[in-house]
């Protein structure tokens, strides 16, 4: 029994690499299509293409709570901020490293990002015209490998990682006093 499964044509795109996201409503699929966006909407049985690209091939995309904010890293860690509702870019940013993963909290406030073999915490811009929308908060580093996946806990205070070196690490968000870091 085979059970390795591969997209190689979706809803009539063609489909490399990346991950799928749905809306928070549960009617769009975005997914990567080379260096843009294509949001299939599953009830009207229409795609569309957002009218922009990015430097190269998207790797990662992650969709804020709420549904306004989509982020969208290429394969060499370029990463694009657009308004979701109205597929327009409103940042450009460089992790400065290949990013494998990228993920927001449950509540909004920060994005995970997995990059190289560290995790990077960073406040969540807003919709807003900010100069530097992207703050780092904290950088946390312990992995002996490449980082894969991250998935944040419900209450937004921790985060799982797990990395190529076949660990896991359970990580705070804000240090805890008389825990190590």
């Amino acid at each position: 029994m085979r059970l390795s499964y591969k997209f190689s044509n979706l809803c009539g795109t063609v489909y490399s690499q990346g991950n799928l996201l749905f809306t928070p409503d549960g009617g769009t699929l975005l997914s990567p299509v080379g260096n843009r966006i294509t949001a299939m909407d599953l009830e009207a049985s229409k795609s569309a293409t957002y009218p922009f690209e990015a430097r190269g091939n998207l790797q990662c995309l992650a969709l804020s709570p709420d549904g306004a904010l989509l982020i969208a890293v290429d394969e060499e860690g370029h990463a694009l901020l657009v308004h979701n509702k109205r597929a327009v870019v409103l940042n450009h940013f460089n992790f400065k490293a290949k990013v494998s993963a990228v993920v927001f909290s449950p509540d909004g406030q920060r994005i995970a990002v997995a990059a190289g073999r560290q995790v990077q915490i960073w406040q969540a811009p807003g919709l807003g015209r900010e100069y530097a929308p992207f703050v780092l908060h904290r950088t946390l580093a312990g992995h002996f490998d490449e980082v894969l996946a991250i998935d944040w806990a419900a209450d937004s205070l921790s985060l799982l990682s797990g990395s190529r070196d076949l660990t896991a690490r359970l990580w705070s968000v804000d240090p805890a006093p008389g825990y190590p870091v």
